[in-house]
C-alpha cells in the first residue's frame, strides 16, 4: 500500500493497460445509456436527453451559454416561460455543467454538445477512483480494484438515479471531492507539485460544479490544517492558500450572482423554523442500515472500509486513512440530518450516501487486494474482473442479461422526442403564433421523459405559462397550471369571468390540457374551442384556442416585435392618456428601457395574488422603437 518500486504505475507501465481496459469498459456502458446498440452517433446527433431534469438543464444551459457569449454572465431574463423570470445560478444551479458544455460548443442550443459533456463526466468515474486510490497510497493493483468498485457503485441503483435525474453537477463535484481528500494527505507527506496541481484542479472543479458539496468539506480541511499546520513551514501554508485561491477566484464571476439571488429558489431551509430534535437527528442504530440500504452489498463495503482503513493506517498512510473515513462519516451524518430536516429534497440523503460509499471503496479495495495477494491470485482475479466488465460493456445481449445479473443499471435513457411529442410540437407551430402565450397543463407524475416540456420554446419558438418545472418553487411560477390547479387554486373553483381576466392579464391565447379534469374545465369555458386532440403516453391531449384578441400590451398600444433572453423589443409605442404602457411581462429589478427617458415601474396584480407584478412603462409620447434589457442588480 505504498509506492515501493514494484507497486506504482510509473515503475510498471503495464498497469496502464489495465487502466485502458477499465476505461474501454466504461465507454461501452456509457454508450449503452444513449443507445441500445451502443452507437456513437446517438451521442453526437441533435436528439436531446429527456430523462429526469436533463431537458431543464439543457434549456437553461442554452440560455446561460448565449448570455455568456453576449454579456460575460450566465444570468439572464427569460420572457418565454412564466411571463418572464430570472435565470440565475440559484435556479437552476444544476444547469452549470450544461452551460460549460454549451459554451465550449459555441454558445448555442446544441443537444450534442450537452451529451458529449455528460459522456465526458461519466467517463471520468474510473479515472477519479484510480487517482483517489493513488493519493491514498494504495498500490497499483488495489487502485485498479478501487476503479472497478467505483464503477460498480456508480452503476448501482442510487448512482444511476443521479445520472438519470440529471444531477451531473453533484456527480462531478463528488468525484472531485473523492480525489481531493486523499491527495490532501499525499500533499502533506510530499509537498510535491503533482499533488498541488491535483488539489488545485479538483478544487476548481468542485467549486464550479456544486459549491454546497465543496463547502461540506470544510470540517475535513479544518481538521487537516490543525494537524499538519504546526509540522510545516511557510511553503505549506502558502500552497494551501494557493489551492483555495485557484478554486474560488475563477468562480467568483458567477458566485456573485449565486449569492445575490439566494432568495430566488423557494422554499428555503430557513423557512422551516421547526428544527428537528437531537433524538430525531441521531436516530437509532437501526436507522443507519436503512440509509445504506440503497447501496448494494453495503455490509461488506462498510466492514471492508473499516478494516481497510486500519490497514492503510498501519502501512504508513495514516492521514489518508483518517481523512477518508472522516469524510465518509461526515457524509453519513449530513445524509441523516437532511433526511429528517423538513423541506429538503428527499434524494439528498441518497446522493450523500453514494459519496460516503465512494470514500469507503478505497480502503475496501486495499483489503480485497491484500486477500487476493495472500491467495496468490491477485493478477488473475483482476484480469477476470476487467475481462468481465469488457464483456458486459460491449458484448452483452440486447436484453442485457449479464448487466442486470450484476446489478449494473445501464439501460438506455430517454433520448429524443417521441412521435407523439413531435406531433404536438408540429401542431403548436401550425396553430399558434407569437402573439400570445400557451398555458401548459403540468403534472407531477414523473414518468419517463416527464420534463421534456422545458424544451418547448426551443422546439416551437413560442412562449409558455408552465412546462418549465412543476417543482421550481419560484414566485414567478405562480401563474402556472399544475395538477388541476391554476395559481394554486383548484381549477374547478374558477369562474368564467376570473378565467377571462387571467387570460387577459397573462395574454393566454391557447391552452394545452393534458389531464381529464383540466380538459373538462376548459371544454366548459365559453371562449375556448378545440383545435385538435392528440395523445401522449395513452392519455388525451387537447389544444384549445381562446377567442380573445391576443396582445402583450394591456394599456396603450405597441407592436410586440420580439422577446428573448437578451432583449424585448417594442415598436410603434403609443402611451395611453396617462402616459403609460402596461405590458404582460413580469417586472424585475434592473430592467432598463431604451431610450433612457422611459421609466420602468412595477404594476401589481389587481387581484393581489401574484407576488410578482407586471411591467408599467411611463412614456412621454409616441416612440418608434423601445427596447427592454435586464442588467442584474
Amino acid at each position: 500500500m505504498n509506492d515501493t518500486p514494484d507497486t506504482g504505475f510509473r515503475d510498471r507501465p503495464a498497469w496502464m493497460l489495465a487502466v485502458v481496459a477499465l476505461v474501454l469498459a466504461q465507454i461501452g456502458l456509457v454508450l449503452a445509456l444513449f443507445s441500445p446498440n451502443r452507437g456513437w452517433s446517438a451521442v453526437t446527433d441533435d436528439r436531446p436527453i429527456l430523462s429526469g431534469r436533463h431537458p431543464l438543464h439543457l434549456y437553461h444551459g442554452a440560455l446561460g451559454a448565449a448570455s455568456f457569449y453576449a454579456r460575460g454572465t450566465t444570468t439572464c431574463y427569460d420572457p418565454r416561460f412564466q411571463a418572464g423570470f430570472p435565470k440565475t445560478p440559484v435556479f437552476d444551479g444544476a444547469s452549470r455543467p450544461a452551460e460549460l458544455f454549451l459554451v465550449l460548443g459555441g454558445g448555442t442550443y446544441r443537444p450534442a454538445a450537452y451529451k458529449l459533456g455528460v459522456f465526458a463526466v461519466l467517463l471520468a468515474i474510473p479515472f477519479a477512483f484510480v487517482l483517489a486510490a493513488r493519493g491514498a497510497g494504495l498500490t497499483a493493483g488495489a487502485s485498479m480494484l478501487a476503479g472497478i468498485g467505483g464503477m460498480m457503485l456508480m452503476w448501482s441503483r442510487p448512482g444511476r438515479h443521479m445520472i438519470e435525474a440529471g444531477q451531473i453537477d453533484s456527480l462531478a463535484a463528488g468525484l472531485a471531492a473523492l480525489v481531493f481528500v486523499p491527495w490532501l494527505a499525499r500533499f502533506a507527506r510530499t509537498l510535491g507539485i503533482d499533488a498541488w496541481l491535483v488539489l488545485a484542479g479538483t478544487a476548481l472543479a468542485g467549486w464550479f460544479f456544486n459549491p454546497f458539496v465543496w463547502m461540506g468539506l470544510t470540517p475535513i480541511v479544518f481538521v487537516y490544517y490543525l494537524i499538519f499546520a504546526p509540522r510545516h513551514g511557510l511553503a505549506f501554508h502558502l500552497s494551501l492558500a494557493g489551492v483555495t485561491f485557484v478554486g474560488i477566484t475563477p468562480n467568483v464571476w458567477w458566485m456573485v450572482d449565486w449569492v445575490k439571488f439566494w432568495w430566488l429558489r423557494q422554499p428555503l431551509v430557513g423557512d422551516h423554523l421547526m428544527v428537528p430534535e437531537w433524538q430525531a437527528i441521531l436516530g437509532s442504530a437501526c436507522d443507519y442500515p436503512v440509509l445504506f440500504g440503497c447501496v448494494p452489498g453495503w455490509p461488506a463495503l462498510v466492514l471492508g472500509g473499516l478494516i481497510g482503513g486500519v490497514l492503510v493506517w498501519r502501512s504508513g498512510h495514516r492521514s489518508a486513512a483518517v481523512l477518508s473515513l472522516l469524510s465518509a462519516v461526515l457524509a453519513v451524518t449530513v445524509a441523516r440530518v437532511s433526511g429528517v430536516w423538513p423541506g429538503l429534497p428527499h434524494d439528498i440523503s441518497n446522493r450523500l450516501i453514494v459519496l460516503a460509499a465512494a470514500f469507503l471503496v478505497l480502503p475496501a479495495a486495499s483489503v480485497l487486494w491484500l486477500v487476493l495477494e495472500r491467495c496468490q491470485v491477485a493478477n488473475v482475479a483482476l484480469g477476470i474482473l476487467l475481462t468481465g466488465l469488457l464483456v458486459v460493456g460491449w458484448a452483452d445481449g440486447h436484453r442485457r442479461p449479464l448487466t442486470h445479473g450484476l446489478g449494473i443499471a445501464a439501460d438506455p435513457m430517454v433520448v429524443g422526442f417521441t412521435v407523439e411529442q413531435r406531433d404536438l410540437i408540429t401542431v403548436l407551430k401550425q396553430h399558434t403564433t407569437n402573439d400570445a402565450r400557451i398555458l401548459w397543463d403540468e403534472t407531477t407524475d414523473q414518468r419517463a421523459g416527464w420534463n421534456w416540456s422545458a424544451l418547448l420554446p426551443m422546439a416551437t419558438d413560442r412562449a409558455f405559462l408552465g412546462g418549465l418545472d412543476p417543482d421550481a418553487g419560484m414566485e414567478h411560477s405562480y401563474c402556472g397550471m399544475c395538477d388541476r390547479q391554476l395559481t394554486g387554486r383548484c381549477l374547478s373553483d374558477w369562474g368564467n369571468k376570473e378565467l377571462t381576466a387571467f387570460c387577459r392579464w397573462y395574454n393566454v391565447g391557447w391552452v394545452v390540457a393534458r389531464s381529464p379534469a383540466v380538459i373538462e374545465r376548459w371544454a366548459n369555458f365559453p371562449h375556448a374551442r378545440v383545435v385538435v386532440t392528440l395523445s401522449e403516453g395513452g392519455r388525451p391531449v387537447v389544444l384549445y384556442a381562446l377567442s380573445r384578441t391576443p396582445t402583450f400590451v394591456l394599456a396603450g398600444t405597441a407592436t410586440w416585435q420580439s422577446a428573448d433572453s437578451r432583449r424585448v423589443v417594442l415598436t410603434n409605442v403609443v402611451p395611453n392618456a396617462e402616459g403609460q404602457v402596461f405590458l404582460s411581462l413580469h417586472m424585475i429589478d434592473g430592467l432598463r428601457a431604451f431610450p433612457s427617458y422611459v421609466q420602468v415601474e412595477e404594476m401589481k396584480d389587481p387581484t393581489g395574488r401574484d407576488p410578482i407584478g407586471l411591467v408599467r412603462l411611463r412614456v412621454p409620447g409616441p416612440t418608434p422603437r423601445l427596447t427592454l434589457m435586464w442588467d442584474a442588480p
